[in-house]
Parts: structure tokens; sequence; C-alpha cells
């Protein structure tokens, strides 16, 4: 165990560093002008030599190169610099927003697993009947819809009493109430893909050699379906969810702009719009960092639940 924790973490710096190569260059390359976009109004009252004098003060005229190694230096040392948009520190910026994209995240990570599970299981067990084919139609359903068209509808229907009924706020940021509909929406797409894998799963492994053994021995039905079919089955379900911690993200970010909420989704599309580099380095590359740690979480419990990656580690 300890050297395949030892060997993930090695892989974790050559794949950051690719990650913020790739993100600067895009960054970099992308139109509009940063400078206008800190000046605002100020700029068009400015004379040509101070906006000039101004953008070789904040190194925007420099080649790409040097602009690359100094903001790769600052990144290095922790130091995110200063929004052009918002006017403050990169770092207040994410410590104000990111806890809440992380609430929602969450939020929307417990509906799919209180969902998905539960369906798969039941889906497996029922094969080939109505029940079966229902629960995969909606499962399919639920895959297929985007995440803001499922906010929209969300809208509709549930937060006012002209087309559904009003159980919920209509967007904002404030208690549970608030946190309820945004999550439901988050975890709907999630709950469908992981409703499908734990029906495959269950069905590979309700005819193994090993359940037919446990069987044999007089177990009772009920611990060979938790001990030994539902855990085994869940192995596939967590890579499922670690590889999906991604698309869960830009999901948040998407449902933070339909349901006003005050997470990172509302600073990085202002800051994509008017090239605010700081902004848009500092939220993608925690986004990088918060995917690779999930994922190497991830491999670690799939490590403690299969006692074969234990041992092929060693």
């Amino acid at each position: 165990m300890s050297n395949f924790l030892l060997r993930r973490l090695v892989q974790i710096i050559p794949t950051l560093l690719v990650i913020y190569t790739v993100l600067f260059s895009l960054s970099f390359l992308m139109s509009g002008d940063p400078l206008r976009a800190k000046l605002g109004e100020e700029y068009a009252r400015l004379d040509p030599a101070t906006i000039e004098a101004m953008r070789e003060d904040l190194g925007l005229n420099r080649p790409f190169i040097v602009q690359y190694t100094d903001f790769l230096g600052d990144m290095a040392r922790l130091d995110l610099g200063e929004s052009f948009v918002f006017k403050q520190p990169v770092w207040d910026i994410i410590g104000y927003r990111f806890p809440r994209t992380i609430q929602l995240m969450l939020g929307g990570m417990f509906v799919a697993l209180l969902i998905g599970i539960p369906a798969g299981l039941v889906a497996a067990l029922r094969h080939n009947t109505w029940v079966d084919h229902s629960l995969m139609i909606i499962a399919l359903i639920g895959v297929s819809m985007p995440v803001f068209w499922q906010a929209l509808i969300g809208q509709l229907l549930l937060t006012q009493e002209r087309y559904g009924i009003a159980l919920f706020p209509v967007a904002g940021y404030g208690g549970i109430e608030h946190m309820i509909l945004p999550s439901l929406v988050l975890g709907t797409g999630l709950s469908a893909l992981i409703a499908r894998v734990m029906r495959s799963s269950m069905l590979d492994i309700l005819h193994m050699d090993y359940i037919k053994t446990a069987q044999s021995k007089g177990l009772t039905g009920r611990r060979v379906l938790w001990v030994h079919q539902v855990r085994n089955a869940l192995i596939p379900v967590i890579t499922v969810i670690g590889l999906q911690v991604a698309g869960l993200m830009t999901g948040s970010l998407v449902t933070e702009t339909v349901f006003n909420w005050p997470g990172l989704g509302r600073a990085i599309v202002p800051a994509i719009q008017n090239r605010d580099t700081p902004v848009i380095m500092g939220v993608l590359m925690l986004g990088a960092v918060t995917y690779i740690i999930v994922n190497l979480l991830t491999d670690v419990l799939y490590a403690l639940i299969d006692p074969r990656i234990r041992h092929q580690s060693r």
C-alpha cells in the first residue's frame, strides 16, 4: 500500500505541470484586454502613454515565456495575485466561494448516492422485470438531460405555484431550503449513471462462483447480499464516482449560475469573459488539485475494498 501511495503522489507533480501549461496557454491566447476589464470606464479617459505604462507595470506586454515562468513561480509560492475584475486577492475570492461550491458538490453527491445505489440494486434484483426496465428508462433520461435544463425545469415546477408547487426558493444562498433543489438538480445525472453501473456490476456478481459457495455454506440471503454481493459491486461504482468529480464540479458551476449560488462558478464566468488570468488560473488549478486528490482517495478506497490491489502494489 505504501508503494502504491508513493507512486501516485510522485505522479501529481508532472500532472499539475502539464495542466498548468495547457491552462495558461489557453488563457494567454484568449481574446480580450484584461487591462480594460481592470479599469472599466476609466480606460477610455486615459491617454495611450498611461495605458501602456500600466500594461508594462502589470506585465501584460511581456512575452509568453516570461509571463509563464513568472506566474509559475508565483503559483509555486501559493501567490495567486489579485483579480483584475473583482479588485481583490484571488485567495480571498477562493476562500469565500470554494467552500460553497464544495457544499453544493457534496449535496449533489449525497443525492446521487441516495438515489443511484438503491435504484441499481433493485433493478439488478428484479432483472428483466417491469421494475428493471422502468428504472433503466428513467436512468437513461436522467443521463441524457443537461444540467442547465434540469435546473430550469426544477425552477419552473418546484419554486412557484403558477405551473407547479412552491416547495423551494427560486435562487439564492441561505438555509438548507436553498440547497435542496440545486443538489437535486446536480445529483440527478450522476445518480442515473451510478444506477446503471450498480445494476451492471450486480448482474456480473450474482452468478459468480464465490456467491454460490457462500450460499452452499448456509449463509443467509441477506448476509450474502450485503457482505459478498453489494460490497464487491460497489468497486466499479467508487471508480465511477472518482472519475465523475470533474463533471460534478462543472455541473456545479452551471448550477451556481442558474440558482445564483455564490460559488466558484459566479467568479470563473466573468473572469473568462474579461481574461482575468489570476482568477482563471487560481480557480482552474484549484479544481485540478481537487480532482487529483479525490481520485487519489478513490484509489485508496478501491485498494481497501479489493485486496488484490494491495497485493499488486507491493
